[in-house]
């Protein structure tokens, strides 16, 4: 959250910025802002990138928003820069023998993190 607030320590001033950003409730978020300041049992169990699990989605709900919105941002352009590698491969070499069915086979197999079950796969075809 340090970069589009800098180093503003006002907590007025960070729900202002945050209800600019992110669309929301200034006097929620600053509602929220001073109870995690005052919040010692979060204080005393935050270490290093822990933190914003700490933060329970009834009690700080905007504050888990503005925290989360940025990093879904990377995720999702890391998916599409992987996607579009991988296309970049497939269709280098194989041109000219390719249907838009199969890239899109070739493509799913690719970016997908799902690990077939090949014992039971077999299985299956012997019976």
């Amino acid at each position: 959250m340090c970069f589009p607030f800098g180093k503003i320590t006002n907590v007025e001033d960070i729900a202002s910025r945050i209800e600019s950003v992110f669309n929301m409730d200034i006097s929620e978020v600053e509602n929220e802002f001073l109870k995690l300041k005052n919040d010692t049992q979060i204080k005393s169990r935050a270490t290093g990138g822990s933190f914003w699990n700490l933060l329970s989605e009834e009690k700080y709900p905007n504050v888990r928003k503005c925290a989360t919105y940025p990093t879904a941002f990377f995720e999702s352009t890391y998916l599409c820069e992987s996607t579009f590698s991988h296309m970049k491969h497939i269709k280098s070499n194989y041109r000219s023998t390719m249907s838009d069915e199969h890239l899109d086979a070739c493509l799913r197999l690719a970016v997908t993190a799902y690990s077939p079950n090949y014992t039971k796969l077999a299985d299956n075809m012997q019976c």
